[in-house]
């Protein structure tokens, strides 16, 4: 069995050791991938001295999230990876957390992400992003002492994501054409579930995820990448689980475009034109997650 477990690194030495080190302490054998976005801060020399094991790929620029991990997703799917597992520079894992996710596939059928209970760098607590993420009745099993091993979900954040290697040869990378940063793990949920594949969160492990300090601004700076990018939008109309009619959007614009034409409204135009753009650029998204095999990688 193959596990290759890829990180995209930016700026982050102060949790290289812990990251990369808690997958080296694995109790089942983890290659770490990382692929550097750039940094200035000097990963790339750093971690290829301080961990040899690992496989460094550099890149001359930011390359965002989604297109960082597909390279890295690819090169171990290349190099004959079973499970893939995604790992955020700002995370860690316990001993067995890597060997209980994989087991989450091997005791459930169906599954095509395994996550862990995301906690805080303290251990203090849940991760507060990650508590809305959880199931209903999740809770309730736990109140009454009757908490299950795993449990499906719609969605969780992609910071410690076990994926297996027969889900992304059906689902393939994340969507480079829609997204860079934030909003690809929503939409690729949505493509794991449209595929027929399950994500679970395994209860019997745990990572750590060392963002509370950013807690103050993260909300704030979440919401305003949201707004500038129209993420929201694209998560929305890029989701193909939904029956949303793309193709009658692009129809209308076009209809309102030739109209402004002859109408002489030119002000409108423009609007209309990058309306047709936006909808054009969804459609190829929905076009290729629908058909699926490895797209994007």
């Amino acid at each position: 069995m193959k596990i290759f477990s890829v990180i995209v690194t930016y700026n982050g030495r102060k949790w290289y050791d812990k990251c990369i080190g808690s997958l080296l302490e694995s109790s089942v054998p983890v290659t770490p991938i990382v692929v550097d976005n750039a940094s200035s801060d000097g990963a790339v020399d750093y971690i290829r001295s301080r961990f040899p094991s690992a496989i460094v790929i550099p890149s001359n620029e930011n390359l965002g999230f989604a297109k960082a991990n597909n390279i890295g997703i690819r090169y171990a799917i290349n190099h004959g990876a079973d499970y893939v597992f995604l790992l955020n520079q700002d995370a860690w894992v316990e001993k067995d957390t890597v060997e209980k996710l994989v087991g989450s596939f091997e005791k459930h059928e169906n599954i095509g992400i395994a996550c862990p209970i995301n906690l805080n760098a303290a251990k203090t607590a849940m991760d507060y992003k990650s508590v809305t993420d959880m199931p209903g009745d999740y809770v309730s099993d736990l109140y009454f002492g009757n908490v299950k091993d795993v449990y499906d979900v719609r969605f969780f954040c992609a910071a410690s994501w076990m994926i297996s290697a027969d889900c992304i040869r059906k689902v393939g990378g994340f969507d480079t054409n829609l997204f860079k940063h934030y909003g690809e793990d929503n939409n690729y949920c949505q493509r794991v579930k449209y595929h027929g594949m399950r994500i679970v969160v395994n209860t019997q492990c745990t990572m750590c995820h060392d963002r509370e300090f950013r807690k103050i601004y993260e909300g704030e700076y979440r919401n305003r990448n949201f707004k500038q990018n129209d993420t929201s939008r694209r998560i929305e109309f890029g989701d193909i689980t939904s029956d949303i009619d793309i193709d009658s959007f692009i129809n209308s614009l076009k209809k309102s475009i030739r109209k402004s034409y002859t109408r002489f409204r030119f002000s409108k135009i423009e609007l209309y034109k990058n309306e047709l753009a936006f909808f054009e650029m969804v459609k190829k998204s929905r076009d290729a997650n629908s058909q699926g095999g490895m797209v994007w990688l």
